[in-house]
C-alpha cells in the first residue's frame, strides 16, 4: 500500500545557492547565517505574479479603496457560480486605534444566477478585533421577485430551492467596521466554505509522538536531546505516545510575527521538535460528539421513522433470528446512563442486559476531561454529572447505543441488533476551558481505539458518534490497527452542511457516515463528499431521533429518553446493520466494505431515488438498506476502493493521487484492468509512476488524475466520473471516482482587491529591511518588484486590506504567501534575482493542506500604513 505519510514542506529557497534545508512550513527560524549559506553583500531584485483563484471577487467600495482613492463604485457586483466574494461594511464612519480611518458604508449588492441547489453563506469578522458574535448584517435574497431576509445573516447557509436571477443586498446593521466574505457554491461543490484560519482546540503543551522503538530513546530521560524539551506522559498505543513540554522548554523554531498565545507556542515546540528531531509528532487535538439537537422527553409508544427508514419491519418479518446476539460494539462517546455513574450497574432499562461487564480499562477520559472524582483511567464508563450545570449533563453515548442494542422489552425504543453486547468506552469528557459537555483529547480516543484493536476480543465493531478533527497520523494509524484485527470502525460523517473532510470518518478505511431526514433526503446539516460512504437517518434539526437518555434533577439520575439529531444518529445505525450481519454469519471489515461499494447494501437516495447528479453521487453508496444487507450476506465480491473517494482538481490545472486498495475473496484470483477507462476529455489517468493504464494490467497501488485547463469552460463546475473497468476472471465492475473541477472562470473577471505586497524580515518584522509595495492589477492578476533587496532570510506574503485597518492575510481577506498560502517558506535573499509567483484567494486552506494550524494569528501589519498615511501608489487600471 502507497505510505500515506504527509507531506512536510523541506526546501529553503536561495538566490545564490539554489536549494537548502527549509525551516519551517507555517511556522519556522531563519535558514543559518549568510556566510553558512554563502551569500554575498550584494543587493537583488524580486519580482512576481500573484494569480486570482477563480471566482474570487471583491466589493466595489472597500474601505482601503475610498482610503487611496477617495471614491469607490456602489454598483452591483457580478458574480460567478461558486465564487468568493470579499467585502466591507460598516453603519458609521470612525477612525481606528492606530488613527486610520474608515467610512460609513450601509450596504453592498450583487448579482448572480442560481440554480436549485445552490448554496450561499455569509462569514463577518470584526474589523477592530471586537467579538464576531456583536457583529449584526442582514442579508436579503430576491430570486425573482422571491424575498429571503436574514436577520443576523452572519454564519448563515442556505440552500435555494428554485432556479433564477438573484440579488443579494448585504446591510450593516450594528457593530462598526466589518469585513465580510459572501460564498456561493454549487451543491456539487467539494470544496468547504470556511475562509477564516483554521484554528481546531487542542490541548496546550501536549503532542502525540509515533515512531519505532528508536523514538522511546528519544523520549527517555537517558535518549536523546528530546529529553530537555518533552517529557513521556503515557503510552497510548503501539509506538504511540502522548507527551508534554516539559517546564521552562522554549519552542525550537519561529517566524517573527503575529499575535503569539499558547495554543502558537505548542505549535512552534511541535514544529520545533520535528524538524530538530526528525520525530513524528502532532497536536493532541480536542474533538466533539456530533449531535445537534437537545431533548424531549419520551413516554409514550416510540416514534420508529428510522427503523422503517432503512426497511427493519421488513427484516423482522423474515422470520430469521437476526438479533446481534454475540456480537460485541464498542460505543466510543460519553460513556453509558447509570443511575449509579461511579459503579459498572444500573444502566438504563433499555440497556441494563446488554451492557455485559467484561472487565478492563473502559474510562479513558484524562484528568483534564474527567469530572467522575476518580484519578486517571478506570474501569468504570458511567456518565457522570456535569458539576457546572448539571441539566446539561450530555447523556449522548446512551442515546447511541440505544439506536444499535436497545432490548426488544416492553418498554421505550427497539434497537437494530437489540440482543448485540454493547462494551461502552468513556472518550468524551468535559472541556476544561468551555466547561462544554461531549468535549475529549485526540489522544484519549487513540489509546481508546488502540485498546479496543489489541487487548479485547470481544470487540467486533467500533461506533465513533463524534467528529471534528483534522488529519492526525496517529489516529489514522489506530483505526488501520482496528481494522487489520477485523474490526469495522463507524463514524459520524459531520455537520457542517458541506463536503469538507472530517475526521476520523474521513479515515481510509473508517466507514463514514452521512445523516438523511424523515423524507430521505439527506438533511440539511449533514456532510457528504469524502467523509461520507453512505447514509443513514439522522433526523432533522427539529424532528430528530428518539432513543434512551438520562434525567438529572438535583443530585439524583433517572432514565429518560429524549430526540436527538446528526451524523451521531446515523453512524450507529451503520454499527448495529454490522452486528445484525455479524450475528448470523462471520464476515469481516473487508467483506462489508466490499459489498458497501458493490451496492449490496444501499438503496439510491431520496424518496424517488433522484438524488444522483450527472453520474456523481454526492452520498456515497446510497441509503443504508438494513434487509438488502442482510439479504445478500452471502455476497462477498473481490472490488477495488478508491481513496480519498471523490476528487477535487483546480481548473488551473492540478493533479490528485488516489490510493488503490483490493478486497479479495480468497477464493477469487486478483482482479486485473479489463478495459480501457472510461476517462472524459478533459482528464489525464495514470499509475503512479506516469504510466498510462491499460487492459490486462494488474491494479496498481495509486492512480494520478489531472485535469487539461484548456478542456474547463463554462460558469459551471465540470462534474464527471471516471471509470476503470476491472474483472476477476469471473465478476466484472467499474470502479468509479467521482472528479469535481471549479468552474473556469475567465481570468480577466478576478479580481481580490488592492494587494499589499511585504518582503518580511524573517528574524524580525518590524525590521528596517523589510518591504511593501503595492501591486498592479492588470486582467485578473497582480504584477509586482521589490528592487535592491539586502541579503537576508525573508518571507513573502501579500493581501488586501478591505477595512483599512492597517492589517493584511486576516481572516475574510485575500491572502497569498510564497509558496503556499498557509506553508510559507523562508526565503534566503543573495547577490541573484527571483522570480516568486504566488496565488491569492479569501479562502483559507485546511489543516491537512497547511501541515499544522496556525494560531492567534491576526495577520502582518503594512509597513507605513500604520501611521495613518494614505498609500502611495493606487491600482493600475
Amino acid at each position: 500500500m502507497t505510505d500515506r505519510k504527509r507531506f512536510l514542506p523541506g526546501k529553503l529557497i536561495s538566490s545564490s545557492v539554489g536549494i537548502a534545508v527549509l525551516l519551517t512550513g507555517c511556522g519556522g527560524g531563519g535558514g543559518g547565517s549568510d556566510d553558512d549559506l554563502g551569500l554575498g553583500d550584494g543587493v537583488a531584485d524580486i519580482s512576481g505574479i500573484i494569480e486570482i483563484a477563480a471566482g474570487t471577487r471583491v466589493d466595489g467600495d472597500y474601505a482601503d479603496l475610498w482610503a487611496a482613492t477617495g471614491s469607490g463604485s456602489d454598483a452591483t457586483v457580478s458574480l460567478p457560480v461558486p465564487s468568493t466574494t470579499g467585502g466591507y461594511l460598516s453603519d458609521r464612519a470612525g477612525q481606528y486605534d492606530s488613527g486610520l480611518e474608515y467610512p460609513e458604508d450601509p450596504d453592498d449588492t450583487y448579482q448572480v444566477p442560481l440554480v436549485d441547489g445552490d448554496r450561499y453563506f455569509l462569514q463577518c469578522f470584526s474589523a477592530t478585533g471586537a467579538d464576531a458574535d456583536t457583529l449584526k448584517a442582514t442579508l436579503v435574497l430576491n430570486l425573482d421577485g422571491n424575498l429571503t431576509e436574514i436577520e443576523d445573516a452572519c454564519g448563515e447557509g442556505v440552500t435555494v430551492n428554485t432556479s433564477g436571477s438573484a440579488t443579494f443586498t448585504i446591510s450593516a446593521n450594528d457593530g462598526g467596521p466589518f469585513r465580510y466574505v459572501l460564498s456561493i457554491a454549487p451543491k456539487t461543490s467539494l470544496s468547504a466554505l470556511d475562509v477564516s484560519w483554521p484554528e481546531p482546540p487542542l490541548r496546550v503543551d501536549q503532542a502525540i509522538v509515533s515512531g519505532s522503538a528508536a523514538v522511546a530513546n528519544t523520549l527517555s530521560s537517558s535518549g536523546l536531546r528530546a529529553s530537555s524539551v518533552m517529557e513521556l506522559e503515557r503510552s497510548i498505543g503501539p509506538d504511540t505516545w502522548q507527551v508534554r513540554r516539559k517546564s521552562g522548554a522554549s519552542a525550537l523554531s519561529g517566524v517573527a510575527g503575529g499575535t503569539q498565545d499558547a495554543r502558537a507556542e505548542t505549535i512552534e515546540w511541535i514544529q520545533g521538535m520535528r524538524e530538530e528531531f526528525g520525530i513524528d509528532v502532532e497536536p493532541n487535538y480536542e474533538f466533539r460528539l456530533t449531535a445537534l439537537t437537545g431533548s424531549n422527553p419520551f413516554y409514550a409508544d416510540p416514534d420508529d421513522w428510522n427503523l422503517a427508514a432503512i426497511r427493519m419491519d421488513d427484516v423482522w418479518s423474515s422470520g430469521a433470528a437476526l438479533t446481534g446476539a454475540g456480537v460485541g460494539v464498542a460505543v466510543m462517546d460519553t460513556g453509558m446512563f447509570s443511575t449509579t455513574p461511579d459503579s459498572y450497574s444500573n444502566w438504563h432499562e433499555d440497556l441494563v442486559h446488554n451492557v455485559v461487564k467484561k472487565g478492563g480499562i473502559l474510562d479513558f477520559v484524562n484528568p483534564d476531561y474527567d469530572v467522575d472524582g476518580q484519578e486517571g483511567r478506570d474501569e468504570v464508563p458511567g456518565t457522570p454529572i456535569t458539576p457546572a450545570n448539571p441539566a446539561a449533563t450530555s447523556f449522548h453515548g446512551t442515546h447511541v447505543a440505544g439506536i444499535i442494542a436497545a432490548e426488544d422489552n416492553s418498554v421505550g425504543t427497539v434497537g437494530i441488533a437489540h440482543q448485540a453486547t454493547i462494551i461502552p468506552y468513556r472518550v468524551l469528557g468535559v472541556g476544561p476551558v468551555d466547561g462544554e459537555d461531549g468535549t475529549g483529547a485526540v489522544s484519549d480516543l487513540i489509546a481508546a481505539i488502540n485498546n479496543a484493536a489489541t487487548d479485547r476480543t470481544d470487540v467486533d465493531v467500533i461506533n465513533l458518534s463524534l467528529g471534528g478533527l483534522p488529519p492526525v497520523e496517529a489516529l489514522q494509524d489506530a483505526t488501520d490497527l482496528a481494522y487489520d484485527n477485523d474490526i469495522l470502525v463507524v463514524a459520524a460523517g459531520g455537520n457542517s452542511g458541506d463536503a469538507s473532510a472530517v475526521y476520523p470518518a474521513a479515515n481510509q478505511r473508517v466507514v463514514g457516515v452521512g445523516a438523511t431526514n424523515r423524507e430521505g433526503e439527506l438533511a440539511s446539516y449533514s456532510n457528504f463528499g469524502q467523509s461520507v460512504d453512505l447514509l443513514a437517518p439522522g433526523g432533522s434539526l427539529n424532528d430528530g431521533i428518539v432513543n434512551a437518555y438520562g434525567k438529572v434533577s438535583g443530585e439524583s439520575l433517572s432514565d429518560d429518553y429524549a430526540y436527538l439529531a446528526g451524523s451521531s444518529m446515523a453512524a450507529p445505525h451503520v454499527a448495529g446493520v454490522y452486528a445484525l450481519m455479524k450475528g448470523v454469519q462471520d464476515i469481516t471489515p473487508v467483506q462489508f466494505r466490499a459489498q458497501l461499494i458493490a451496492g449490496d447494501l444501499t438503496t439510491t437516495v431520496g424518496p424517488d431515488g433522484t438524488y444522483e447528479l450527472d453520474n456523481y453521487t454526492l452520498y456515497g453508496a446510497g441509503l443504508l438498506d438494513a434487509n438488502r444487507a442482510v439479504s445478500n450476506i452471502d455476497s462477498f465480491p473481490t472490488v477495488v476502493s478508491a481513496w480519498p473517494r471523490v476528487v477535487e482538481l483546480s481548473p488551473s490545472g492540478s493533479e490528485r493521487q488516489v490510493l488503490l486498495e483490493v478486497l479479495k475473496h480468497s477464493a477469487e484470483n486478483d482482479p486485473r484492468i479489463s478495459g480501457s477507462p472510461d476517462l472524459p476529455a478533459a482528464f489525464t489517468l495514470t499509475d503512479n509512476e506516469g504510466n498510462p493504464i491499460s487492459s490486462g494490467d494488474a491494479i496498481p497501488d495509486a492512480v494520478r488524475i489531472s485535469v487539461n485547463p484548456d478542456a474547463v469552460s463554462g460558469d459551471r463546475p465540470l462534474v464527471e466520473e471516471i471509470r476503470i473497468p476491472y474483472s476477476n476472471g469471473t465478476d466484472s465492475f467499474d470502479l468509479k471516482i467521482p472528479v469535481y473541477v471549479q468552474a473556469a472562470d475567465t481570468s480577466g473577471d478576478r479580481d481580490a482587491g488592492r494587494h499589499y505586497v511585504l518582503l518580511l524580515d524573517a528574524d524580525d518584522f518590524d525590521s528596517s529591511r523589510s518591504r511593501q509595495v503595492l501591486a498592479d492589477y492588470s486582467n485578473g492578476q497582480y504584477r509586482f518588484a521589490i528592487d535592491d533587496v539586502a541579503p537576508g532570510d525573508y518571507i513573502l506574503v501579500a493581501g488586501t486590506d478591505l477595512d483599512n485597518n492597517g492589517y493584511v492575510c486576516e481572516s475574510g481577506e485575500a491572502c497569498a504567501e510564497y509558496p503556499e498560502t498557509g506553508r510559507r517558506q523562508v526565503i534566503s535573499i543573495g547577490e541573484g534575482d527571483l522570480q516568486l509567483d504566488m496565488s491569492t484567494s479569501f479562502r483559507r486552506p485546511a489543516i491537512a493542506e497547511m501541515g499544522l494550524p496556525r494560531y492567534g494569528f491576526r495577520g502582518y501589519p503594512v509597513p507605513g500604513h500604520q501611521t495613518g498615511t494614505r498609500p502611495d501608489r493606487s491600482l493600475a487600471e
